[in-house]
């Protein structure tokens, strides 16, 4: 978990993350930006667990904040999560018991939509199998991020997370694909994920990174379904972009 500021919701997060059924875990906090002391001494102050390790880094920037974390984790898996949402209390348990059964490398979940107020406003689906999520990827985000549990050691294979400013987890995604990983999206919401008001030019900043990743793969595995993402990705950006 990361984050560059202190609000209302950031306590809410790592206590949900410290009050699972799985005790078994670290929660590794990276307090970044010019306000990582203060992030820190809010938590540390606040939270009296010695589960909680905070790490301070000026560099505000987030790929670089979670492949920091990766690097302090000692345990097999990751979960990820941000720090506005708030995990189910069986979240971990349950992801480590499916991954375990189904012999994964990497499994996501469902998702409950909150709003700032934590009221309820929809659900959000995510293809199920890996067959499916393999060909849908081409074209869109085929996971919830902040609901991931991952094996250490894959995500150390691909080298973690690039700088990408607003796909890192797309990008991810699609070289993990190229990895031949196993891994499935779960049919439960184990996550509420908190929705604000995001700016109309990051989502198509976005969108023209999504082309760009897309771009990469075609050309180190060409084919057919692999240019129609390109054009795909690009009708996207050029969408948003008439939409301002």
């Amino acid at each position: 978990m990361a984050s560059n500021k202190i609000d209302e919701f950031l306590y809410l997060a790592v206590n949900s993350i410290l009050e699972q059924t799985y005790q078994n875990i670290e929660l590794i906090f990276i307090a970044n930006g010019e306000k990582s002391s203060d992030i820190s001494s809010f938590l540390l102050n606040r939270v009296k667990d010695k589960r909680l390790k905070v790490i301070e880094t000026p560099i505000s920037q987030l790929s670089f904040s979670l492949n920091l974390g990766i690097s302090y984790a000692k345990g097999q898996y990751i979960a990820r999560m941000d720090a506005d949402d708030i995990s189910l209390r069986d979240r971990l348990v349950k992801q480590i018991n499916y991954i375990i059964k189904h012999n994964l490398d990497m499994v996501g979940t469902d998702i409950k939509l909150i709003n700032s107020k934590g009221e309820d406003i929809g659900i959000r689906r995510y293809p199920k199998n890996i067959n499916r999520i393999n060909k849908e990827l081409l074209y869109r985000n085929t996971f919830s991020h902040n609901t991931i549990l991952i094996k250490k050691n894959i995500l150390l294979a691909v080298r973690g997370y690039n700088s990408g400013f607003n796909s890192e987890d797309y990008d991810l995604w699609l070289r993990l694909r190229r990895y031949g990983v196993k891994w499935d999206n779960m049919e439960e919401c184990l996550l509420e994920y908190r929705i604000h008001d995001a700016s109309t030019q990051r989502r198509r900043l976005g969108y023209a990174e999504a082309a760009g990743y897309s771009l990469r793969e075609f050309l180190l595995n060409p084919s057919f379904l692999g240019l129609v993402a390109i054009f795909f990705h690009i009708m996207k950006v050029y969408i948003r972009s008439k939409k301002e």
